[in-house]
């Protein structure tokens, strides 16, 4: 038997957790995959503050998907 396709809201509801997963990978992950350019010169309070602005960031959008904030894989 046929699947019977996706509603609309289905499908932007799995399109919305599909960029979030992606967007908990950037935060589990960044610094071995996307660190600024000088990360490892950075000090301690400059990584901490820059994760603090991904953070921020990846949260502004989570809500905007209706969730309460951003995760990290």
């Amino acid at each position: 038997m046929a699947q019977h396709p996706m509603s609309r809201t289905d499908m932007k509801l799995d399109a919305q957790h599909s960029l979030m997963q992606g967007v908990a990978n950037i935060l589990g992950y960044f610094t071995e995959n996307r660190a600024p350019v000088g990360w490892a010169d950075w000090t301690e309070e400059q990584q901490d503050e820059y994760r603090a602005v991904m953070q921020r960031e990846a949260d502004r959008v989570a809500k905007l998907f209706g969730f309460e904030s951003a995760w990290s894989n």
